[in-house]
């Protein structure tokens, strides 16, 4: 302990920070209890069960897993196009057109060095974070249709990995810019549709590698609902000035939307 005496446990949320103000907790701007928060009768898809929006906030969550607690099962699903498809349908059939598409599927299963990684094991990294982002989104725009008539969301959940090299993580990292770089080409091409990738900050997940959380710089840890509030801002009224944007939940998004001016120019 005596060893990370002198660092900052606020560190890494300070490295790439756009706004001064920075949380690592719930706060009044982003209490999905506000009703101006309200997800009531929003059909909302998500792939993989996350924390992102809590139950009785939304009509109804439909993830594209078939086991909450099955990893395995969800990353097979999401590798083949057909069973997303055939999931949508029954959403679609059960509830209506769905509104919010959060791409939370995510995988690592490769933490080596580029030396010693197994290429296959490397590559499915890329097919469980790119290509089921990919196939997850296309599928939701097939949906909703080109241009929505009504308020749509695409949340891509990336990392600030995807900032930076970070030793032994390069498949993950590249996988999570990849979809960083998605995000404004959804912009671009769907300009109704508020689409922006969020950075869900230092939260342990059941796949993450151990080792590397217990690393002196994430000392600091954030919490899930902190995720799961600045989810359910982005899908509250409109946030279109953050589109085809990247989005950290450590920003204070009251001193966003006094800069939404600067928001204002194009994406290039």
């Amino acid at each position: 302990m005596a060893d990370n005496a002198g660092l900052d446990p606020h560190m890494i949320p300070k490295v790439n920070a756009f706004v001064k103000k920075l949380h690592r907790d719930v706060y009044p701007a982003v209490d999905p209890r506000r009703p101006d928060h309200f997800q009531a009768g929003k059909i909302v898809v998500i792939t993989v069960i996350c924390c992102i929006f809590r139950s009785g906030v939304v009509r109804a969550i439909a993830p594209l897993d078939r086991s909450a607690n099955d990893l395995a099962e969800t990353e097979e699903l999401i590798r083949k196009i057909n069973p997303v498809t055939q999931a949508c349908d029954e959403i679609v059939d059960r509830f209506g057109v769905p509104r919010v598409l959060i791409n939370n599927a995510g995988a690592l299963e490769s933490a080596d060095t580029i030396l010693d990684s197994d290429i296959e094991s490397w590559w499915e990294t890329h097919d469980v974070n790119i290509k089921g982002t990919l196939t997850a989104t296309q599928t939701f725009l097939r949906k909703v249709g080109s241009t929505p008539s009504r308020p749509t969301t695409i949340i891509n959940l990336t990392s600030d990995a995807s900032l930076g090299g970070i030793p032994r993580f390069s498949s993950y990292s590249i996988s999570k810019m990849a979809n960083t770089k998605l995000t404004p080409y959804l912009q671009v091409e769907h300009p109704t549709i508020t689409s922006l990738c969020i950075d869900p900050g230092v939260v342990e997940m059941s796949w993450t590698d151990i080792e590397a959380l217990q690393s002196p710089l994430l000392l600091g840890r954030d919490i899930y609902e902190l995720v799961g509030a600045v989810g359910i801002w982005v899908a509250s009224e409109d946030k279109s000035f953050l589109s085809g944007r990247y989005l950290s939940i450590n920003w204070d998004v009251e001193e966003l939307q006094a800069r939404r001016r600067r928001f204002s120019r194009r994406i290039g």
